[in-house]
């Protein structure tokens, strides 16, 4: 049965937009909302407004509440304040409510099964459609084109060559139960939600699925689909059979509102463009997820409201091989218990290298920039929060972008073309912080504090701050040396960066030891990192400390301070 709880008011229509508009755009962020704002107030933020509404920056540089509409390029401070040190928890509680999307299926449909006495069967057979059951009357038939315009559960079967299913239904509740279903459109989307109450495509348990979409819509207008599986209101899939889409235009989901998966669905997308698109937010919170995008894998692109934008990641299984950025969201980037693994631009091994001038007028390559795209492991505009899980990025470019990244906890192996991590403002400006150049204090600020990171760059820095930086806890290991401007720590700001650094080299698969002379305790990895240099990063002060691989390497040391300088990059010797 149909969730009594689940929401029946239809979200507002949005005007559509291109998917590519604004993808990278900042929005001025809200932080302390609704019942976050005490919290936000007392714990993370400097509240100077009054309210809980902080002030933001118009595209005009003047200072004016949130409008819808407005593409935002200041971060206020406020937000600033806020999202240093946020975990997903308080990041996602500052956020746009997706609990409409997330509780829309019934329990039944969440474990793939549904009431058969009250739903509507769809048949497919290659040119023809048939209809029975309790909502029959709900759904017109035209050649090859069904058209769902009431609510119920519809469940589809069978084989539709060069067909679709349409949904019109404002205001209703429809749910779409694909139990063996394969379904081609040349010339549009194969699955095309124009309009309903709340979405839901459920994959029945033990069934194979597929959908695709032609390379060339027969429809180019402002409000046409742009996926193979399209909704332009909230959609949430869910289920326990498995779900192929191939989006040949395109992308392959897609929701002009926001976008679920729950339950523990099994869905392959592969997309000339973008494998998965929630304009105003994309939660993945179960499931097993495989994305091979020519463009973005996943993608969050609402520009003009400071509480949308975001990527939630839950305990699913996502595997990302994408042209452009693994994860691109206009806001936020959050991961609880996910095993992720991301190769973007064809990973650390295609960085490219571009011409640079040096000191004196000499001309040197610098085998991190890019020359063309410059395709990101997770692209955050203003936070990248992870407290647990599995995260593992190989990326062309930086391995993983944010105003304010932060890890407290889980495992986090990054392997880059350009810097490791980079906390940076990107193309926009921070309240407080408008004179900032390339070689002064942003306003951004990286995160440590707990978990594992390992950080392997080819070129630039490890950890780069345009901002500040803070690693005060967890196992932190970066190959490269700190000292130079090109090593394993940059920061513009405040730095605190307690650890060792030396020529020690270090194999990928060994195990790399840290003890601590001083209270005889320590920790040890498998290292993800190959290199000749390395910097050990979250240790005490003036501790005394020894560091060895099975490779054979080893550096004893006392704990310092680190920092950035002039000399070689990553595995620069002693």
């Amino acid at each position: 049965m149909k969730n009594p709880l689940a929401p029946t008011a239809r979200r507002v229509r949005r005007t559509r937009r291109s998917h590519r508009d604004g993808e990278h755009a900042l929005a001025g962020r809200r932080r302390a909302t609704g019942a976050t704002a005490a919290l936000a107030c007392l714990a993370l933020a400097a509240c100077t407004t009054g309210s809980a509404g902080s002030l933001l920056g118009a595209a005009d540089g003047s200072q004016t509440h949130q409008s819808a509409g407005t593409v935002w390029t200041t971060m206020s401070s406020s937000t600033r304040e806020a999202s240093i040190g946020a975990t997903p928890g308080e990041v996602l509680a500052a956020n746009a409510d997706t609990s409409q999307a997330v509780t829309a299926p019934s329990q039944d449909e969440v474990s793939g099964s549904w009431d058969a006495s009250t739903a509507t069967t769809i048949t497919l057979s290659s040119g023809s459609i048939d209809v029975e059951g309790a909502d029959a009357r709900a759904v017109s038939v035209s050649g090859t084109t069904a058209t769902i315009t009431g609510g119920g559960t519809f469940v589809i079967s069978g084989t539709l060559d060069d067909g679709q299913i349409v949904v019109s239904a404002p205001d209703a509740d429809v749910d779409l139960v694909l139990n063996g279903a394969t379904i081609s459109n040349d010339d549009g989307p194969a699955i095309d939600i124009q309009d309903a109450g709340s979405a839901v495509v459920v994959l029945a348990e033990g069934s194979r699925n597929t959908l695709a979409d032609g390379a060339v819509y027969a429809d180019t207008g402002e409000d046409a689909a742009t996926a193979a599986l399209f909704s332009s209101d909230t959609l949430t899939v869910t289920g326990t059979g498995s779900l192929e889409v191939t989006g040949s235009s395109n992308d392959a989901i897609s929701s002009d509102n926001g976008l679920a998966i729950t339950g523990s669905p099994v869905i392959s997308a592969d997309a000339v463009d973008d494998g998965l698109r929630g304009k105003d937010y994309l939660v993945v919170s179960g499931g097993t997820l495989v994305v091979t995008a020519g463009g973005d894998g996943l993608k969050a692109s609402e520009d003009n409201d400071d509480t949308k934008g975001f990527v939630s990641l839950g305990q699913a299984q996502v595997t990302i091989t994408s042209g452009d950025d693994g994860i691109a969201a206009t806001t936020d980037v959050t991961v609880e218990g996910t095993t992720l693994t991301i190769a973007s631009g064809g990973g650390q091994a295609n960085a490219t290298a571009q011409e640079q001038q040096a000191p004196g007028g000499a001309q040197t390559q610098d085998s991190s920039t890019q020359t063309t795209e410059s395709p990101k492991g997770v692209n955050a505009g203003v936070a990248y929060s992870q407290d647990s899980g599995t995260v593992t990025i190989d990326a062309a470019d930086e391995g993983l972008q944010a105003a304010f990244p932060t890890v407290t906890g889980g495992e986090l192996t990054v392997l880059s073309g350009d810097d490791g991590i980079n906390a940076s403002n990107g193309d926009y400006t921070i309240e407080g912080y408008e004179n900032a150049d390339s070689e002064s204090d942003d306003g951004s600020y990286l995160t440590i504090s707990g978990g594992t990171v390992q950080i392997d760059y080819a070129g630039s820095d490890g950890i780069d701050s345009n901002g500040s930086a803070a690693v005060t806890a967890g196992r932190v290991l970066v190959s490269g040396q700190a000292g130079s401007m090109d090593g394993s720590v940059d920061v513009n700001g405040e730095a605190e960066l307690v650890g060792i650094t030396g020529a020690a080299t270090v194999g990928a698969g060994d195990t790399v030891s840290v003890t601590s002379s001083d209270e005889g305790t320590g920790w040890e990895l498998t290292s993800a990192i190959t290199a000749d240099a390395i910097t050990v990063l979250g240790l005490t002060e003036a501790g005394q400390y020894s560091v060895t691989s099975t490779s054979g390497a080893s550096i004893s040391a006392t704990a310092s301070a680190l920092s950035s300088g002039t000399g070689g990059g990553p595995g620069a010797p002693a």
